[in-house]
């Protein structure tokens, strides 16, 4: 059979645009199916929050049915208010005991471990305690210049003090030597004294010594803690 593809002028114009409309047609289907997107697949994220969800609902069933049995279970519970650690105050305990020291009989290695004493300030208050004879009272140590910056409350905390823990001096009986080399004896104290008692003999109370020496009020406070009669 013999088929003829000759065709006329308006016959290939008709084959020609009905080919671009097939072709247009097969052009717009798939560039509209390439552009729809894919649905997504949400079934296994929705089975992961079940699975969480039925694990949490497991764990609080068995924290409930644990504290029904009187069992703690391992997590805290904090409750309102002051009660929770943050705001809870603790009792600070010291991590040692303070030895205090005898502050008239301990020597400069001791005074040492007390704080803010070196071996200077341990030096310093031995010597002047030793010419003295002894402290009465913390505030004594403030008549040191190295010692004056040291805060009375941390002597209190640290020494303590025995009554009547000094040597005394017979106003009578000491020597110039005696007298000159004690802190609160001067040269014109020291001589008036012996000069009375060559003239006049004894002394016998702090108000005469007083009288003789005319020795202000505050000096006369500091000697009676030292001189007996």
């Amino acid at each position: 059979m013999k088929m003829d593809f000759n065709f006329t002028k308006g016959e290939w114009a008709g084959a020609m645009a009905l080919a671009a409309l097939i072709l247009s047609s097969y052009l717009i289907y798939y560039l509209y199916d390439g552009k729809k997107k894919t649905p997504y697949d949400f079934s296994a994220f929705e089975a992961e929050v079940a699975a969480f969800e039925a694990e949490q609902q497991r764990l609080a069933d068995s924290a409930d049915a644990a504290r029904a049995q009187g069992r703690t279970y391992p997590y805290r519970s904090y409750a309102h208010g002051d009660t929770t650690p943050r705001n809870r105050k603790y009792e600070k305990k010291p991590l040692y005991e303070i030895v205090r020291l005898d502050l008239n009989r301990c020597d400069t290695d001791a005074i040492k471990t007390v704080p803010q004493f070196g071996s200077k300030r341990a030096a310093k208050l031995v010597e002047y305690r030793d010419k003295l004879g002894g402290f009465y009272s913390f505030e004594q140590l403030k008549e040191v210049y190295v010692l004056q910056s040291i805060d009375t409350a941390l002597l209190h905390k640290y020494f303590f003090l025995r009554a009547g823990d000094v040597r005394k001096i017979n106003i009578n009986t000491a020597t110039y030597k005696e007298l000159i080399q004690h802190p609160y004896f001067d040269a014109y104290l020291t001589k008036t004294i012996l000069a009375y008692r060559e003239k006049h003999g004894a002394i016998r109370s702090l108000a005469e010594l007083q009288e003789i020496t005319h020795a202000y009020p505050e000096l006369m406070e500091r000697l009676k803690h030292y001189v007996v009669f």
